[in-house]
């Protein structure tokens, strides 16, 4: 692997910035007699919730947006995506999946939750090479995303043969640790701008993954999506990496605007 200096990165990452929600509103926490809450739609389009609905003192709680197919049929299940946003706050896929001719074009349950600071959607010390001091992150949303997740499964008409993730810079990592950690649950990812430990790659190679990073990328070092794409590969893993000559950090603009990209996420299934 390339020489990297862990801090940089993580500096990069963590930097301060006014964490805003990944579409500007917060979820409704009032009680309901479910496990997850729900208000009106915001203005976006999104219905902000709650997951757990109910919480005790000291108890963690996932706010995260929720926008249903267009036209949904009864009886009839749905993909379910899931959009894991930056340290800014912000996901371009969201965006995207809400445009109208998306909708139309692939009807499914997103979800995009929210990690505000100091969380993070894993931590990044798995990155780190031996030696180097912890990263300044907090605590992990991960193990509560998947706890809605799989509730979600239950009380929502999704197909769990056809659960995705995707998500840009800190969303990346978060993407890539969901592949290493619960390969069962995702038919395919898209981890744009992420990093994580090659050694997990023979756990992620289970799931087909489309990566994309800018070549000049100064937050997150492009060597991170060559060498884990190419470890995935060796594993057996269906792969495919694209990278943008001459961009930076923000290579999700391109990556989210790829309709190649979204046709093959969508046909992917366990």
């Amino acid at each position: 692997m390339k020489p990297f200096l862990p801090f940089v990165l993580a500096a990069a990452l963590l930097a301060s910035v006014n964490f805003q929600p990944a579409l500007g509103a917060e979820a409704d926490l009032s009680p309901t007699n479910g496990t997850v809450s729900h208000s009106p739609h915001n203005q976006n389009g999104y219905r902000p919730c709650a997951f757990p609905s109910e919480v005790k003192a000291g108890q963690d709680q996932l706010k995260y947006n929720w926008l249903a197919p267009l036209n949904q049929k009864p009886g009839e299940k749905y993909p379910l995506v899931i959009c894991l946003h930056g340290r800014g706050g912000s996901v371009s896929a969201s965006r995207v999946l809400l445009q109208p001719d998306m909708r139309q074009k692939y009807p499914a349950f997103v979800m995009v939750p929210e990690a505000p600071r100091p969380t993070v959607w894993a931590k990044l010390n798995v990155i780190l090479k031996a030696g180097a001091p912890p990263p300044p992150d907090g605590p992990e949303k991960y193990p509560l995303l998947i706890a809605a997740i799989r509730s979600i499964i239950q009380t929502e008409s999704v197909d769990p043969s056809r659960i995705y993730v995707t998500g840009q810079s800190l969303g990346g990592i978060g993407t890539w640790a969901a592949i290493a950690r619960n390969p069962e649950l995702f038919a395919a990812a898209v981890p744009v701008c992420g990093a994580w430990s090659v050694a997990d790659a023979p756990k992620m190679a289970a799931v087909p993954l489309w990566a994309f990073h800018g070549e000049q990328d100064p937050a997150v070092p492009v060597h991170w999506s060559r060498d884990l794409t190419a470890a995935v590969k060796q594993a057996g893993g269906t792969v495919r990496y694209t990278e943008y000559p001459g961009v930076g950090h923000d290579s999700w603009t391109k990556a989210y605007e790829e309709a190649e990209m979204w046709q093959w996420l969508f046909a992917q299934k366990k």
